[in-house]
């Protein structure tokens, strides 16, 4: 593997900073203005990359540039790095989200605790990318990957070069490379950060991963096939009004099944083993669902084959409709009993994201109708499209050796990506490493967390554990997250792995982590 810098510009920088300490921040940023970081310096192909702008903003360094592609067709990488005035001689790698497109601006994460500043505030440097397109109006968000060198980037290429191109700037700024470099993300970004164990494992010192959909093939073939079932007739389709009584209905069953009635669905296998959809099922009402609509339901709520070997993923596991999550508005089923051509958001995001990726990554057709799609018969494209984009390698023994630590997180009511989905990918890394997964990987699973929202809305220092568990081998231990939820702010619960849950003691304050311990089973 090339090094992140090229010996003779690493040569020049060093000396360049050999007879004095780390620049000021206010002599030392407009030098960056205009610099040029070489293909050689880059780690995956490229024709180099260039600062377009490097100014102060409040306490730290903002530089932003392009790194320009070898096809002169295909689009930039767009990337900021923020250099703090007093640095801590760390790095954040901060991850994008949905099909990217916009920049990442390192200035996150965006669920820490009250008191917890962002990590430029701590003195981290941090930086992102567009992940090399611009997201338009009018322009579907995945019509980049007609593009060769754009859909590689997306799949992962892009974070390589702009890990390299942020070394060589925070080599220039402070003289020395960072003692530790993070990654930070959550869905797509979490997505990212499994690319990065898992193809890069030296770069990284740790990493965090929030609700990843890390097999992105896979989930998106998947959406598409949850657009077939909800969509196979008129009958099959459940307005949003009848969405918010299936939530209703597996709520009141069970709510309290994990000692307590508190609007959190925790013990998820025991409501899985007590509630039986088709207790939905009676005569026309406004409380009422056809057998049709339960079938639906139960579809949705069962593990699917995915009809390919898409990277050791065969199937894909069932999505959380009849354990806690909300189901009243129109990200699930969409507004309308038929889907538009192409599909919008309005007819469902897991749908509607799971089409963009079929048409535009997959068959590379954008008049495709992915309602007709079957992957057994494109397992080819499928499997092209997966050896791109996807991270479903549980052999991460080289970030092991290397001593990388990584969190991951996922909540239970997540209707974007299904958590059991990765429960399956956790389970492939415990058959790998036994027990000795531990050592470097916990997993936490949130009841009533969804996708960056739900009845239990998360905060979490994610990355002040790890940086402990990193820099001074802190196990991350017995941790705490609270909800920031207006209505039931400060309320807190225990951090619980995988497969344990939260179940309520039978007594003191219902708010606080302490009145409840972390259990197994049902």
């Amino acid at each position: 593997m090339r090094s992140a810098i090229g010996p003779v510009l690493a040569i020049g920088i060093l000396a360049l900073f050999a007879t004095r300490g780390p620049a000021q921040a206010q002599d030392s940023c407009a030098t960056l203005n205009g610099m040029k970081i070489p293909a050689s310096a880059i780690g995956l192909p490229t024709t180099g990359a260039a600062v377009s702008e490097a100014k102060m903003n409040g306490p730290f360094c903002q530089v932003r540039g392009a790194i320009r592609p070898v096809d002169p067709k295909a689009p930039d990488i767009n990337f900021q790095v923020n250099l703090p005035g007093e640095w801590n001689g760390k790095a954040v790698h901060f991850g994008g989200a949905g099909y990217n497109g916009s920049l990442v601006a390192g200035q996150g994460p965006n669920i820490n605790p009250a008191g917890i500043p962002a990590a430029i505030n701590q003195g981290y440097a941090t930086f992102g990318s567009d992940s090399g397109h611009q997201t338009r109006q009018g322009v579907e968000p995945a019509a980049f990957a007609a593009n060769d060198e754009a859909l590689r980037n997306f799949g992962g290429d892009q974070l390589k070069k702009t890990r390299d191109v942020a070394m060589a700037l925070i080599r220039r700024r402070y003289g020395s490379a960072p003692k530790r470099t993070y990654f930070y993300g959550g869905s797509q970004g979490g997505h990212e950060a499994f690319i990065v164990v898992q193809r890069w494992p030296r770069d990284y010192d740790g990493a965090v991963a929030l609700y990843p959909v890390y097999n992105f093939t896979a989930v998106q073939t998947n959406g598409v096939q949850v657009g077939q079932i909800v969509f196979r007739s008129p009958g099959a389709w459940i307005s949003a009004a009848k969405g918010q009584v299936v939530s209703d209905k597996v709520m009141a069953a069970c709510d309290a099944l994990d000692g307590l009635k508190d609007g959190i669905i925790s013990n998820v296998e025991g409501c899985r083993a007590s509630f039986d959809p088709k207790s939905l099922i009676c005569a026309e009402g406004p409380n009422c669902l056809t057998a049709e609509q339960v079938a639906t339901l139960e579809a949705i709520a069962s593990e699917r084959p995915i009809g390919a070997n898409l990277s050791g993923v065969t199937a894909m596991g069932r999505w959380p409709v009849l354990e806690g999550a909300p189901l009243g508005g129109q990200g699930v089923f969409g507004s309308k009993p038929q889907p538009g051509r192409p599909p919008s958001m309005g007819d469902g995001f897991i749908y509607f994201m799971g089409d963009q990726g079929v048409r535009h990554m997959v068959l590379r057709d954008p008049s495709a109708d992915t309602l007709k799609f079957a992957a057994s018969e494109n397992a080819a494209k499928l499997q092209r499209a997966s050896a791109i984009a996807d991270a479903s390698n549980p052999d991460i023994s080289a970030f092991k050796a290397r001593g990388g630590k990584l969190l991951i997180l996922h909540g239970t009511v997540d209707m974007a990506v299904t958590p059991h989905n990765t429960h399956n990918y956790y389970r492939r890394l415990q058959s790998r490493f036994g027990s000795g997964l531990r050592d470097f990987t916990r997993y936490y699973v949130v009841p009533g967390y969804g996708h960056g929202n739900g009845d239990f809305n998360i905060t979490w220092d994610g990355l002040g554990v790890l940086d402990a568990w990193v820099d001074r081998k802190t196990d991350p231990g017995n941790q705490v997250v609270g909800d920031r939820n207006r209505d039931t702010s400060g309320r807190t619960r225990p951090l619980c792995e995988f497969p344990t849950w939260p179940r309520y003691k039978g007594g003191g304050d219902a708010n606080s982590a302490a009145s409840f311990t972390c259990v197994s089973g049902r």
